[in-house]
């Protein structure tokens, strides 16, 4: 059967906030470079955020999945964290986020994408001793969907990160398998998995893994300069 797709504009921009196809919601780089510094720019991006699913016919509750792009990464997602959680203050029921620096257009300090479900209600996912500091779940599963956010390279017994490359990239897609047994999913069910490596010399190492759970979908590798100490991190969406 085929689904409709359709943009949603916001009240008086020219340009889409978000595409829709059947009742998946994809927001796309929604900022508010008008407003005067991080704090106020990422609090009117989240309200735009939450009007563009209203817009497209959804609510807040169908948000699965936030990213965020900072023109500078840090200090970033610590300054808009009160903001989040005033958006969505209950601890089991909040989206799942990631960030990262971009290049975004002049005087623009933050901008916004994310995925919802129109119609369905998320759940929020957690690995029993493997957390974010931020507050957010490690995944979500939304109806037919899981999105995750970025899964830590953390031994799953005591929270602490590998030593080496090996080690991250293990515990890494070990981690990420047990958030898709939490969701009922299993590998094959993955349509994008996105690794985020600190060393571009792991991406065999990533590839390797990949490889081993069976991966099916998208392996997409990028660079990312994260915390010091963490050098290999998974993303997964997937659809059972």
């Amino acid at each position: 059967m085929s689904q409709t797709f359709s943009e949603v504009f916001l009240p008086g921009e020219p340009f889409p906030s978000a595409t829709r196809v059947g009742p998946l919601v994809h927001g796309i780089r929604i900022g508010a470079h008008d407003q005067d510094g991080l704090e106020a720019q990422g609090k009117a991006a989240l309200d735009k955020m939450i009007q563009s699913i209203e817009v497209a016919g959804g609510t807040k509750d169908n948000i699965a999945e936030v990213s965020f792009y900072f023109a500078e990464p840090r200090p970033g997602i610590s300054a808009l964290n009160a903001a989040w959680v005033e958006r969505f203050p209950k601890d089991d029921d909040r989206p799942t986020y990631k960030f990262m620096g971009a290049k975004l257009p002049s005087g623009q300090l933050v901008a916004i994408d994310y995925f919802a479900v129109v119609g369905e209600r998320r759940k929020v996912l957690h690995l029993p001793k493997v957390a974010h500091t931020n507050p957010i779940p490690m995944g979500v599963r939304i109806g037919e969907f899981l999105f995750s956010s970025r899964v830590l390279p953390q031994n799953p017994e005591d929270n602490t990160p590998g030593k080496t490359p090996i080690e991250q990239a293990d515990y890494a897609f070990r981690n990420a398998g047990e958030l898709l047994r939490a969701g009922g999913m299993a590998w094959r069910d993955v349509v994008q998995c996105r690794a985020f490596i600190a060393d571009p010399a792991s991406r065999p190492l990533i590839e390797h893994h990949w490889r081993n759970v069976g991966g099916q979908g998208v392996l997409h590798v990028s660079p990312y300069a994260g915390p010091p100490g963490l050098m290999a991190f998974v993303e997964i969406f997937a659809r059972s």
